[in-house]
Protein backbone atom coordinates (compact mmCIF):
# COMPACT_ATOMS: atom_id res chain seq x y z
CA UNK A 1 0.00 0.00 0.00
CA UNK A 2 2.75 2.63 0.98
CA UNK A 3 4.33 1.44 -2.06
CA UNK A 4 1.40 2.53 -4.68
CA UNK A 5 1.11 5.30 -2.65
CA UNK A 6 4.59 6.51 -3.08
CA UNK A 7 4.03 5.78 -6.56
CA UNK A 8 0.70 8.30 -6.48
CA UNK A 9 2.89 10.56 -4.90
CA UNK A 10 5.45 10.91 -7.61
CA UNK A 11 3.47 11.08 -9.99
CA UNK A 12 1.85 14.30 -8.44
CA UNK A 13 4.79 16.22 -6.90
CA UNK A 14 7.70 14.39 -8.43
CA UNK A 15 10.56 13.61 -6.11
CA UNK A 16 13.69 15.07 -6.86
CA UNK A 17 15.09 15.54 -3.57
CA UNK A 18 19.24 17.19 -3.65
CA UNK A 19 19.73 19.59 -0.60
CA UNK A 20 17.89 20.66 2.22
CA UNK A 21 15.44 22.98 0.94
CA UNK A 22 14.49 20.30 -1.71
CA UNK A 23 13.68 18.11 1.26
CA UNK A 24 11.53 20.64 3.05
CA UNK A 25 10.05 20.90 -0.15
CA UNK A 26 9.37 17.13 -0.59
CA UNK A 27 8.36 16.92 3.25
CA UNK A 28 5.72 19.71 2.53
CA UNK A 29 4.18 18.30 -0.75
CA UNK A 30 4.00 14.71 1.25
CA UNK A 31 2.43 16.57 3.58
CA UNK A 32 -0.16 17.85 1.32
CA UNK A 33 -0.70 14.86 -0.28
CA UNK A 34 -1.16 12.95 3.11
CA UNK A 35 -4.02 15.60 4.12
CA UNK A 36 -5.19 15.01 0.93
CA UNK A 37 -5.92 11.52 1.14
CA UNK A 38 -6.71 12.34 4.57
CA UNK A 39 -9.87 14.59 2.91
CA UNK A 40 -10.98 11.67 0.59
CA UNK A 41 -10.95 8.93 3.59
CA UNK A 42 -12.73 11.47 5.49
CA UNK A 43 -15.41 11.78 2.83
CA UNK A 44 -15.59 7.78 2.59
CA UNK A 45 -16.07 7.28 6.23
CA UNK A 46 -19.00 9.33 6.77
CA UNK A 47 -20.53 8.07 3.58
CA UNK A 48 -20.40 4.67 5.27
CA UNK A 49 -22.44 5.81 7.79
CA UNK A 50 -25.48 6.20 5.19
CA UNK A 51 -28.22 8.16 4.91
CA UNK A 52 -29.74 7.39 8.65
CA UNK A 53 -32.77 5.69 6.69
CA UNK A 54 -34.96 4.08 9.51
CA UNK A 55 -37.98 2.83 6.81
CA UNK A 56 -40.72 4.35 6.24
CA UNK A 57 -41.47 5.58 9.95
CA UNK A 58 -39.62 5.72 13.47
CA UNK A 59 -40.16 6.47 17.01
CA UNK A 60 -38.46 8.81 18.87
CA UNK A 61 -38.80 9.66 22.44
CA UNK A 62 -42.84 8.61 22.42
CA UNK A 63 -42.80 11.25 19.31
CA UNK A 64 -44.14 9.00 15.88
CA UNK A 65 -42.34 10.58 12.66
CA UNK A 66 -42.65 9.47 8.95
CA UNK A 67 -40.26 9.44 6.38
CA UNK A 68 -39.91 12.28 3.87
CA UNK A 69 -37.13 12.43 2.02
CA UNK A 70 -33.35 13.33 2.19
CA UNK A 71 -31.75 16.80 2.41
CA UNK A 72 -27.38 17.33 1.99
CA UNK A 73 -25.60 18.80 4.57
CA UNK A 74 -22.11 20.09 4.40
CA UNK A 75 -20.24 19.88 7.96
CA UNK A 76 -15.81 21.01 8.79
CA UNK A 77 -14.18 17.31 9.43
CA UNK A 78 -10.70 17.35 10.68
CA UNK A 79 -9.36 18.01 6.83
CA UNK A 80 -11.52 19.47 5.46
CA UNK A 81 -15.64 19.76 4.21
CA UNK A 82 -17.78 16.66 4.26
CA UNK A 83 -20.85 16.11 2.84
CA UNK A 84 -24.00 14.17 4.14
CA UNK A 85 -26.67 12.89 2.51
CA UNK A 86 -29.28 12.88 5.34
CA UNK A 87 -32.98 10.96 5.84
CA UNK A 88 -35.16 13.11 7.35
CA UNK A 89 -37.97 12.66 9.11
CA UNK A 90 -41.27 14.98 9.89
CA UNK A 91 -44.32 14.97 12.48
CA UNK A 92 -47.11 17.31 13.47
CA UNK A 93 -46.35 20.68 14.71
CA UNK A 94 -42.91 21.03 12.29
CA UNK A 95 -41.18 18.70 14.14
CA UNK A 96 -37.96 17.36 11.72
CA UNK A 97 -35.28 14.47 13.08
CA UNK A 98 -32.90 13.79 11.34
CA UNK A 99 -31.36 10.06 12.50
CA UNK A 100 -27.38 11.19 11.22
CA UNK A 101 -27.42 13.66 12.89
CA UNK A 102 -27.02 11.88 16.12
CA UNK A 103 -23.25 11.17 14.73
CA UNK A 104 -22.46 14.68 15.31
CA UNK A 105 -21.80 16.79 18.16
CA UNK A 106 -24.58 19.07 19.53
CA UNK A 107 -21.87 21.77 18.10
CA UNK A 108 -22.55 20.62 14.51
CA UNK A 109 -19.39 19.72 12.94
CA UNK A 110 -17.21 16.89 13.40
CA UNK A 111 -15.73 16.02 16.34
CA UNK A 112 -12.48 15.40 15.14
CA UNK A 113 -11.91 18.80 13.87
CA UNK A 114 -13.35 20.76 17.62
CA UNK A 115 -10.77 18.42 19.32
CA UNK A 116 -7.55 19.55 17.48
CA UNK A 117 -8.77 22.93 16.67
CA UNK A 118 -9.27 23.51 20.46
CA UNK A 119 -5.44 22.48 21.04
CA UNK A 120 -4.70 25.31 19.07
CA UNK A 121 -6.98 27.83 19.87
CA UNK A 122 -6.52 27.28 23.53
CA UNK A 123 -3.01 27.96 23.27
CA UNK A 124 -2.59 31.02 20.75
CA UNK A 125 -4.61 33.53 20.06
CA UNK A 126 -7.62 32.91 17.42
CA UNK A 127 -5.67 34.30 14.24
CA UNK A 128 -2.31 32.47 14.85
CA UNK A 129 -4.34 29.39 16.08
CA UNK A 130 -6.19 29.26 12.66
CA UNK A 131 -3.19 30.14 10.50
CA UNK A 132 -1.14 27.03 12.21
CA UNK A 133 -4.24 24.90 11.64
CA UNK A 134 -4.58 25.29 8.48
CA UNK A 135 -0.82 24.82 7.85
CA UNK A 136 -1.27 21.63 9.06
CA UNK A 137 -4.66 20.38 8.84
CA UNK A 138 -5.38 22.55 5.45
CA UNK A 139 -2.01 23.28 3.16
CA UNK A 140 -3.37 23.54 0.03
CA UNK A 141 -5.81 26.31 1.24
CA UNK A 142 -8.96 24.46 0.53
CA UNK A 143 -11.82 24.94 3.09
CA UNK A 144 -10.01 26.78 5.54
CA UNK A 145 -12.55 27.86 9.00
CA UNK A 146 -13.51 31.48 9.67
CA UNK A 147 -12.89 33.29 12.91
CA UNK A 148 -16.67 32.97 13.96
CA UNK A 149 -16.88 29.40 13.49
CA UNK A 150 -13.92 28.85 15.85
CA UNK A 151 -14.61 31.59 18.38
CA UNK A 152 -18.37 29.97 17.94
CA UNK A 153 -17.10 25.94 18.51
CA UNK A 154 -15.11 27.45 21.32
CA UNK A 155 -17.95 28.97 23.07
CA UNK A 156 -19.86 26.09 22.74
CA UNK A 157 -17.40 23.73 24.18
CA UNK A 158 -15.96 25.65 26.76
CA UNK A 159 -20.04 26.17 27.77
CA UNK A 160 -20.47 22.21 27.62
CA UNK A 161 -17.50 21.70 29.84
CA UNK A 162 -18.59 24.41 32.34
CA UNK A 163 -21.46 21.87 32.47
CA UNK A 164 -19.92 19.20 33.18
CA UNK A 165 -17.88 21.05 35.98
CA UNK A 166 -21.35 21.73 37.52
CA UNK A 167 -22.75 18.34 37.20
CA UNK A 168 -19.50 17.00 39.33
CA UNK A 169 -20.23 19.53 41.75
CA UNK A 170 -24.00 18.53 42.24
CA UNK A 171 -22.87 15.19 42.12
CA UNK A 172 -20.03 15.44 45.01
CA UNK A 173 -21.86 18.48 47.06
CA UNK A 174 -25.72 18.07 46.56
CA UNK A 175 -25.74 13.96 45.93
CA UNK A 176 -23.02 12.99 48.12
CA UNK A 177 -22.07 10.32 45.44
CA UNK A 178 -18.24 9.76 44.44
CA UNK A 179 -16.55 10.97 41.52
CA UNK A 180 -14.48 8.67 39.57
CA UNK A 181 -10.36 8.96 41.42
CA UNK A 182 -7.87 10.87 38.19
CA UNK A 183 -4.55 10.09 38.57
CA UNK A 184 -4.84 10.16 42.82
CA UNK A 185 -1.99 10.68 44.91
CA UNK A 186 -0.84 8.86 47.07
CA UNK A 187 1.31 10.82 49.88
CA UNK A 188 0.58 14.40 50.77
CA UNK A 189 -1.71 16.39 48.88
CA UNK A 190 -1.01 19.96 47.97
CA UNK A 191 -3.24 22.49 47.29
CA UNK A 192 -2.81 26.24 46.38
CA UNK A 193 -5.34 28.95 45.56
CA UNK A 194 -4.56 32.45 44.26
CA UNK A 195 -6.56 35.13 41.61
CA UNK A 196 -5.35 37.24 38.50
CA UNK A 197 -7.23 39.67 36.79
CA UNK A 198 -8.70 39.16 33.19
CA UNK A 199 -9.94 42.01 31.16
CA UNK A 200 -13.34 41.66 30.34
CA UNK A 201 -16.97 43.47 28.88
CA UNK A 202 -19.09 44.49 31.67
CA UNK A 203 -21.82 45.31 29.42
CA UNK A 204 -22.32 47.12 25.99
CA UNK A 205 -24.23 51.18 25.05
CA UNK A 206 -24.95 52.74 22.38
CA UNK A 207 -24.17 55.63 20.96
CA UNK A 208 -26.47 58.56 19.68
CA UNK A 209 -24.99 57.34 16.44
CA UNK A 210 -26.74 53.42 17.81
CA UNK A 211 -23.07 52.63 17.76
CA UNK A 212 -22.02 50.07 20.47
CA UNK A 213 -19.89 50.45 22.84
CA UNK A 214 -18.72 48.30 25.19
CA UNK A 215 -17.65 48.98 29.47
CA UNK A 216 -14.50 47.85 30.05
CA UNK A 217 -13.41 46.62 33.01
CA UNK A 218 -10.99 43.69 35.37
CA UNK A 219 -12.37 41.05 37.14
CA UNK A 220 -10.90 38.26 38.90
CA UNK A 221 -10.05 34.76 37.35
CA UNK A 222 -9.20 32.33 40.23
CA UNK A 223 -7.30 29.93 39.97
CA UNK A 224 -6.51 26.85 41.83
CA UNK A 225 -3.91 23.83 41.75
CA UNK A 226 -3.71 20.44 43.75
CA UNK A 227 -0.73 18.60 43.53
CA UNK A 228 1.55 16.23 44.81
CA UNK A 229 4.98 16.19 46.11
CA UNK A 230 8.26 14.92 44.98
CA UNK A 231 11.17 15.22 47.08
CA UNK A 232 14.39 16.44 45.37
CA UNK A 233 17.17 14.52 47.03
CA UNK A 234 20.12 16.22 45.39
CA UNK A 235 19.13 20.09 46.15
CA UNK A 236 17.18 18.74 49.59
CA UNK A 237 14.05 20.54 48.82
CA UNK A 238 10.29 19.67 48.26
CA UNK A 239 8.57 20.50 44.88
CA UNK A 240 4.90 20.11 43.57
CA UNK A 241 4.33 18.06 40.50
CA UNK A 242 1.56 16.74 38.53
CA UNK A 243 -0.78 19.21 39.38
CA UNK A 244 -4.15 19.65 38.18
CA UNK A 245 -6.18 22.80 37.76
CA UNK A 246 -9.53 24.32 38.67
CA UNK A 247 -10.25 28.04 37.60
CA UNK A 248 -13.53 30.29 37.46
CA UNK A 249 -14.50 33.84 37.24
CA UNK A 250 -16.71 33.43 40.01
CA UNK A 251 -17.23 34.26 43.81
CA UNK A 252 -14.73 32.82 46.59
CA UNK A 253 -17.52 29.85 48.34
CA UNK A 254 -18.43 28.38 44.92
CA UNK A 255 -15.00 28.34 43.66
CA UNK A 256 -13.89 26.52 46.89
CA UNK A 257 -16.64 24.16 46.03
CA UNK A 258 -14.34 23.71 43.10
CA UNK A 259 -11.88 22.76 44.82
CA UNK A 260 -12.80 20.51 47.29
CA UNK A 261 -14.09 18.37 44.33
CA UNK A 262 -10.95 18.17 42.41
CA UNK A 263 -9.72 17.31 46.09
CA UNK A 264 -12.02 14.61 45.81
CA UNK A 265 -10.93 13.59 42.06
CA UNK A 266 -7.26 13.32 42.91
CA UNK A 267 -7.07 12.45 46.56
CA UNK A 268 -6.87 8.97 47.69
CA UNK A 269 -8.43 9.75 50.55
CA UNK A 270 -8.88 13.61 51.35
CA UNK A 271 -11.18 13.30 54.44
CA UNK A 272 -7.86 11.70 55.99
CA UNK A 273 -4.37 12.04 54.01
CA UNK A 274 -2.06 14.35 54.87
CA UNK A 275 -3.10 18.02 53.28
CA UNK A 276 -1.09 21.25 52.94
CA UNK A 277 -2.55 24.42 51.63
CA UNK A 278 0.08 26.93 50.11
CA UNK A 279 -0.95 30.54 49.51
CA UNK A 280 -0.66 33.90 50.02
CA UNK A 281 -1.89 36.09 52.79
CA UNK A 282 -5.50 37.08 50.75
CA UNK A 283 -8.08 37.39 53.39
CA UNK A 284 -10.33 35.50 50.85
CA UNK A 285 -8.17 32.06 51.19
CA UNK A 286 -7.69 31.29 54.72
CA UNK A 287 -11.02 31.69 56.41
CA UNK A 288 -12.73 29.15 53.71
CA UNK A 289 -9.33 26.49 54.16
CA UNK A 290 -10.88 25.35 57.34
CA UNK A 291 -13.97 24.13 55.18
CA UNK A 292 -12.03 21.61 52.79
CA UNK A 293 -9.08 20.99 55.80
CA UNK A 294 -9.13 17.24 58.12
CA UNK A 295 -7.08 16.67 61.21
CA UNK A 296 -3.88 16.25 59.44
CA UNK A 297 -3.72 19.68 57.82
CA UNK A 298 -0.72 22.20 57.43
CA UNK A 299 -1.40 25.30 56.37
CA UNK A 300 1.75 27.58 54.95
CA UNK A 301 1.97 31.17 54.04
CA UNK A 302 3.92 31.04 51.18
CA UNK A 303 7.24 31.76 52.05
CA UNK A 304 8.57 33.94 48.98
CA UNK A 305 5.45 36.31 49.14
CA UNK A 306 6.31 37.02 52.54
CA UNK A 307 9.92 37.91 51.61
CA UNK A 308 8.84 39.59 48.48
CA UNK A 309 6.46 41.73 51.36
CA UNK A 310 9.43 41.77 53.25
CA UNK A 311 11.31 43.63 50.37
CA UNK A 312 8.82 45.87 49.62
CA UNK A 313 8.80 47.45 53.11
CA UNK A 314 13.14 47.37 52.96
CA UNK A 315 12.61 49.49 49.76
CA UNK A 316 10.43 52.12 51.50
CA UNK A 317 13.19 52.20 54.58
CA UNK A 318 16.13 52.12 53.02
CA UNK A 319 15.38 52.85 49.17
CA UNK A 320 16.13 50.41 46.57
CA UNK A 321 18.93 48.04 45.85
CA UNK A 322 21.04 50.33 48.48
CA UNK A 323 23.47 48.64 50.65
CA UNK A 324 21.10 49.22 53.56
CA UNK A 325 18.58 47.61 51.70
CA UNK A 326 20.27 44.05 51.38
CA UNK A 327 21.74 44.08 54.49
CA UNK A 328 18.61 44.66 56.12
CA UNK A 329 16.00 42.52 53.40
CA UNK A 330 18.97 39.08 53.99
CA UNK A 331 18.57 39.12 57.58
CA UNK A 332 15.13 39.52 57.61
CA UNK A 333 14.47 36.78 55.03
CA UNK A 334 17.27 34.39 56.66
CA UNK A 335 15.42 35.17 60.13
CA UNK A 336 12.19 34.38 58.13
CA UNK A 337 13.12 31.19 56.74
CA UNK A 338 14.87 29.80 60.37
CA UNK A 339 11.34 30.34 62.07
CA UNK A 340 12.07 33.25 63.83
CA UNK A 341 9.45 35.87 62.92
CA UNK A 342 8.21 36.68 65.85
CA UNK A 343 12.09 38.86 66.04
CA UNK A 344 11.10 40.52 62.96
CA UNK A 345 8.20 41.74 64.26
CA UNK A 346 9.53 43.06 67.33
CA UNK A 347 12.49 44.81 65.25
CA UNK A 348 9.65 46.20 63.00
CA UNK A 349 7.66 47.06 65.67
CA UNK A 350 11.04 49.20 67.12
CA UNK A 351 11.07 50.83 63.93
CA UNK A 352 7.81 51.75 63.51
CA UNK A 353 8.40 53.43 66.60
CA UNK A 354 10.59 56.11 65.54
CA UNK A 355 9.32 56.46 61.85
CA UNK A 356 7.81 59.61 61.27
CA UNK A 357 6.57 59.49 57.54
CA UNK A 358 2.74 57.91 57.73
CA UNK A 359 3.03 56.43 54.36
CA UNK A 360 5.77 54.39 55.62
CA UNK A 361 4.40 54.00 58.84
CA UNK A 362 0.99 52.36 57.06
CA UNK A 363 3.33 50.23 55.35
CA UNK A 364 4.94 49.04 58.82
CA UNK A 365 1.86 48.43 60.28
CA UNK A 366 0.42 46.40 57.53
CA UNK A 367 3.25 43.95 57.19
CA UNK A 368 3.28 43.68 61.24
CA UNK A 369 -0.44 43.01 60.82
CA UNK A 370 0.09 40.05 57.98
CA UNK A 371 3.18 38.16 59.91
CA UNK A 372 1.17 38.54 62.73
CA UNK A 373 -2.03 37.25 61.25
CA UNK A 374 0.22 34.38 59.47
CA UNK A 375 2.69 33.49 62.25
CA UNK A 376 1.16 30.09 62.66
CA UNK A 377 1.41 29.45 58.96
CA UNK A 378 5.37 30.36 59.09
CA UNK A 379 7.30 27.61 60.64
CA UNK A 380 9.44 27.01 57.97
CA UNK A 381 12.12 24.92 59.56
CA UNK A 382 9.04 22.25 60.59
CA UNK A 383 7.67 22.34 57.28
CA UNK A 384 10.87 21.32 55.51
CA UNK A 385 11.60 18.95 57.91
CA UNK A 386 8.49 17.45 57.09
CA UNK A 387 9.69 17.32 53.26
CA UNK A 388 6.77 19.90 51.94
CA UNK A 389 6.81 22.82 49.97
CA UNK A 390 7.20 26.46 50.96
CA UNK A 391 6.33 28.25 48.11
CA UNK A 392 2.95 28.14 45.84
CA UNK A 393 4.90 28.73 43.01
CA UNK A 394 2.36 26.10 40.96
CA UNK A 395 -0.24 28.59 41.50
CA UNK A 396 2.12 31.64 40.60
CA UNK A 397 2.63 30.02 37.50
CA UNK A 398 -0.93 28.90 36.71
CA UNK A 399 -1.69 32.40 36.72
CA UNK A 400 0.89 33.43 34.71
CA UNK A 401 0.90 30.40 32.24
CA UNK A 402 -2.51 28.97 32.52
CA UNK A 403 -4.53 32.15 32.31
CA UNK A 404 -2.28 34.35 31.71
CA UNK A 405 -0.09 33.02 28.37
CA UNK A 406 -3.82 32.32 26.82
CA UNK A 407 -5.93 35.30 28.15
CA UNK A 408 -4.08 38.03 28.95
CA UNK A 409 -2.33 39.35 26.11
CA UNK A 410 -1.67 42.69 24.61
CA UNK A 411 -5.29 44.41 23.54
CA UNK A 412 -7.52 40.90 24.43
CA UNK A 413 -10.48 41.54 26.37
CA UNK A 414 -13.05 38.55 26.86
CA UNK A 415 -17.38 38.34 27.26
CA UNK A 416 -17.93 36.28 30.59
CA UNK A 417 -19.12 33.42 29.00
CA UNK A 418 -16.23 33.79 26.62
CA UNK A 419 -13.75 34.02 29.12
CA UNK A 420 -15.40 31.49 31.46
CA UNK A 421 -15.08 28.74 28.88
CA UNK A 422 -11.32 29.33 27.81
CA UNK A 423 -11.00 29.30 31.62
CA UNK A 424 -12.63 26.01 31.54
CA UNK A 425 -10.63 24.43 27.65
CA UNK A 426 -7.01 25.82 29.35
CA UNK A 427 -7.83 24.03 32.87
CA UNK A 428 -9.07 20.77 30.75
CA UNK A 429 -6.16 20.95 28.68
CA UNK A 430 -3.50 21.54 31.00
CA UNK A 431 -5.00 18.96 33.91
CA UNK A 432 -4.25 16.52 30.98
CA UNK A 433 -7.85 15.26 30.77
CA UNK A 434 -8.69 16.81 27.67
CA UNK A 435 -9.04 13.71 25.92
CA UNK A 436 -11.23 12.12 28.66
CA UNK A 437 -13.95 15.45 29.06
CA UNK A 438 -14.20 15.44 25.49
CA UNK A 439 -15.30 11.95 25.21
CA UNK A 440 -17.50 12.90 28.44
CA UNK A 441 -19.34 15.43 26.34
CA UNK A 442 -19.68 13.21 23.31
CA UNK A 443 -21.02 10.74 25.49
CA UNK A 444 -23.56 12.90 26.99
CA UNK A 445 -24.40 14.36 23.22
Amino acid sequence: MVGRLFEQFKEQYGSTVAEPASVFDGQRDLQEFVMGIGRALEQRMFSELGSGYRGPSTEVEGVAYRFKGYRSREVQGLFGKVELRRAYYVAGEGRTYYPLDQMLPAWGDTPGLQYFLSLFTAQMPYEAALRRFHQIFRPDGRDKLSMRKALDMDYELGRRLGAVRQRELQQVLREDRPIDKEAPIEGTMVVCADATKVREKLGTRRTRGRRRRYEIGFKDAKVATVSEVHWDAKRREARCVNSSYVSAVEEADPFFDRIWVEMQRRGRDPENQMLAFICDGGNWIWPRVRDLSNARTIEILDFYHAAERLSDACKELYGEETPPYFQRFRRWKSLLLQGKTPRVIRELKRILGRTRPEETRKILRLLIGYFTDNLSRMDYPHYRRMKLPIGSGTVESACKNVIGGRMKLGGMTWSPNGADGMLQIRCSQESDRFESDFRALLAAA
